[in-house]
């Protein structure tokens, strides 16, 4: 066992909730009971978060469905004008579209991008006890499998690959000559190429929906990106038509990293891949998936400085000679995407973050997962993190800090990315889950700093004694209302409930806009997977008593990256990012 005896001390046994505290019950008495008000003025009631997502919900349902195409399938668009209700488009330039064999535009529909949304449903199903929610996610994933799986078991969906509603045909990002800007034919019939990054399928739905379409999606995900098994030397984006039958009997032999791979082994898209590999191994009780996500997360962990500790986000090279090329003298010899502290800003958020997750779900059989996270979130706050302003430098994984006048060319690092950059709600998460699954009272130091820098106040001391919490911020950010859950998980405390509501009903306020979410009252095109309908609905079940289990969420973010009618790639963004324009007397 990885643990030390200080982590097997922790407040509550690992996969538990805290005892009771009548959280439904005292309420309404917190604000006049509890001194964590003092010089604030007192929070008021939250409004009915399970009303309100079910009215989202029930509008998805009424006014997201596809019925675009020459028939009406049970599949979803990703979101809506809420003025409209029109679907959200994607344009494709004409000399890409004729190359690449696909529409100029599409409705979007990508079940990846919706994986937010079908775990709002699951939960409304849960609190609520209507059936319908939940077989809503379920009928559009079997009509995925029955209608849409692709025969090596992959779907198209995820961060360059979708299908178009109006005509059920999977389009997205294809070849193209980076040097020329121009479009190349593909050699494979689907022409997408399969990503998933941080879009986390809901595996358990998958799962209850067709055991056996899942199982040849998993095998085939990792038959698709996993280039050679006896490095583990694999890429973020794969070709469909690669399965070769079942991987887990591959020989594995691992070995030094910082390796000349053949892509970018990008951790984002890596603990994607543990993640499907676990859950294999969790519904079938196969331990061979269980063992390669193992090895692959080992892989990371290989690749970090052996003096300090740090991490790069990907343990192999890929045409690193760009990179060091922007750089003299002996700096070129140290430079390389594999010797740069989370050049992508990964590692210490997304990634450590969903092995936290992990490690939570499989307790004991997940300890390498902790271990891995905990180690570089240690490192990460030693070296990285600077007190005086609550930045992380951008430096080496040697220690070395870098500025933007250590750029001598131009190249694929811009000068401009070379900066410190500020804490997210990722970190302050991180560190959370990490002294909820350890007891380790430097990560709530870190998280202690952190939640003062995301205008929570101060959370107190290890376990939350003395804690002055800030109920009247304006933050509304749904990934810190899961760490908030999560702290009041580890200690009990109700003020850390309290905490979440507040943001929660600064989001309500801010988001919630005629039926639907979206990401301020300016905007038109609500995106149906936003997290803050999910945060809501954790703020309710953790209000019971007792809690209720909602479904396992490892802090999803949609992606999608094409080229559009420019030319240029662009990010689904664009399109969500739609804002009214005002008239000048005040109105829209």
């Amino acid at each position: 066992m990885i643990l030390s005896d200080r982590a097997s001390k922790q407040r509550f046994p690992r996969g538990t909730r805290p005892p009771g505290r009548f959280v439904a019950l005292c309420w309404c008495f917190l604000p006049m009971t509890s001194p964590l008000w003092a010089g604030e003025t007192p929070a008021p009631l939250s409004a009915d978060y399970l009303q309100t997502v079910r009215t989202f919900a029930d509008n998805v349902l009424q006014h997201g469905r596809d019925v675009y195409g020459p028939r009406h399938t049970p599949l979803f668009v990703d979101g809506i004008n809420v003025d409209t209700h029109e679907p959200p488009v994607w344009h494709l330039a004409p000399d890409y579209a004729r190359a690449w064999n696909m529409p100029t535009q599409w409705i979007m529909s990508n079940l990846a991008c919706q994986q937010v949304l079908f775990r709002v449903f699951d939960a409304l199903t849960t609190l609520t006890g209507e059936a319908g929610y939940r077989q809503a996610a379920i009928d559009a994933f079997r009509y995925h499998f029955e209608h849409l799986q692709y025969r090596d078991g992959l779907l198209a969906w995820g961060g360059h690959a979708m299908i178009d509603a109006a005509t059920e045909q999977p389009v997205g990002e294809c070849l193209r000559n980076w040097r020329m800007g121009t479009p190349i034919t593909p050699f494979w019939d689907i022409g997408v190429e399969h990503e998933l990054k941080h879009h986390y399928p809901h595996y358990d739905l998958m799962w209850r929906t067709d055991p056996e379409a899942t199982r040849r999606f998993i095998e085939g995900f990792w038959s698709a990106h996993v280039l050679r098994w006896d490095v583990l030397d694999f890429n973020r984006h794969g070709l469909y038509g690669r399965d070769k039958g079942c991987p887990w009997d591959r020989a594995y032999v691992g070995g030094t990293v910082h390796f000349e791979g053949g892509g970018l082994s990008l951790m984002d898209a890596g603990v994607e891949l543990m993640y499907a590999a676990v859950e294999l191994s969790r519904f079938t009780g196969d331990a061979r998936p269980l063992a390669w996500a193992k090895r692959l997360a080992q892989r990371y962990a290989d690749a970090r400085d052996p003096k300090t500790g740090l991490g790069p986000d990907v343990y192999s090279h890929y045409r690193n000679g760009r990179l060091a090329a922007q750089f003299d003298g002996e700096m070129s010899e140290r430079v390389s995407e594999t010797k740069i502290t989370s050049i992508y800003g990964i590692r210490y958020g997304y990634a450590a973050v969903c092995q936290l997750k992990l490690a939570e779900m499989l307790w004991p059989a997940g300890d390498e997962f902790l271990h891995h996270a905990t180690a570089d979130l240690t490192a990460f706050a030693r070296h990285a993190f600077d007190p005086a302003d609550g930045r992380w430098w951008f430096m080496l994984t040697d220690g070395t800090r870098l500025e933007s006048a250590d750029v001598k060319r131009a190249g694929p690092l811009p000068s401009a990315h070379i900066r410190k950059r500020s804490v997210g709600p990722f970190h302050f998460w991180g560190y959370v889950l990490a002294y909820k699954l350890t007891g380790d009272a430097s990560m709530w130091k870190m998280a202690r700093r952190i939640g003062q820098l995301l205008d929570l106040g101060d959370i107190g001391q290890a376990g939350g004694k003395d804690s002055a919490l800030r109920l009247t911020t304006t933050a509304r950010g749904a990934y810190t209302i899961f760490a908030l859950l999560d702290l009041f998980e580890a200690t009990g405390k109700l003020e850390y409930l309290a905490l979440a509501r507040r943001l929660g009903d600064n989001a309500l306020a801010a988001e919630f806009d005629r039926g639907f979410f979206v990401p301020g009252k300016s905007y038109v095109m609500s995106s149906f997977d936003t997290v803050t309908p999910l945060a809501l609905l954790y703020i309710e079940a953790a209000s019971r008593e007792p809690p209720v289990k909602l479904p396992l969420f490892l802090g999803n973010q949609s992606h999608f990256m094409c080229p559009d009618e420019t030319g240029e790639r662009a990010e689904m963004q664009t399109v969500f990012g739609v804002q009214r324009k005002y008239s000048p007397d005040g109105g829209f």
